[in-house]
């Protein structure tokens, strides 16, 4: 103190000063205690907070990440499933149109033959009708150019005879 006497400065001048100092270091203290601890616990409250948010984003991030793969993974799988769905279906309906045409194939072979058979009998049937009218004019031409009259049995062998060998001339089919 007496060296700020030495200086020119007073007592109430050096006490006042002291008052002053201890005044401010009251006030810091007070200020600190008060507004700067809350603040500051305040803020550290408010940065564990975004850094929780930020990790949480991350791992929301991550996660969203793997469930687009897993997507991703999954449409590919359907649209494998589906190609091969429809090229399965594509080989059945061939498979069913082979399978229907051999069978429209096979009726249609069916009804030629059968139809074929027909007419073979109906022709058939003709050619002995016709080989019989042919007899009974034969006979009766005969009969009427012989006057004479022959059994019916002796007749229908003369005229088979005739046919059969105009038939082995092949001038008739028989």
């Amino acid at each position: 103190m007496e060296m700020l006497e030495s200086l020119g400065m007073s007592k109430d001048l050096i006490a006042d000063l002291l008052i002053n100092i201890v005044s401010i270091i009251v006030l810091y203290l007070v200020v600190k205690k008060l507004a700067y601890n809350p603040v500051r616990k305040f803020l550290n409250a408010r940065t564990e907070k975004v850094e929780a948010a930020k990790a949480e984003a991350q791992k929301n991030l991550e996660e969203a990440t793997e469930m687009k793969e897993k997507y991703d993974e999954l449409l590919k799988e359907s649209e494998n499933a589906k190609a091969e769905a429809i090229k399965e279906g594509i080989n059945n309906a061939r498979a069913e149109a082979t399978e229907i045409l051999d069978s429209a194939r096979e009726q249609a072979k069916t009804i030629v033959d059968k139809a074929n058979k027909n007419a073979k009998a109906k022709e058939q049937e003709l050619i002995d009708s016709s080989r019989d009218e042919i007899v009974n004019l034969a006979i009766d031409a005969s009969a009427t150019l012989l006057k004479r009259d022959f059994d019916d049995a002796d007749n229908k062998r003369l005229i088979e005879d005739f046919l059969d060998s105009l038939k082995s001339n092949g001038d008739i089919d028989a």
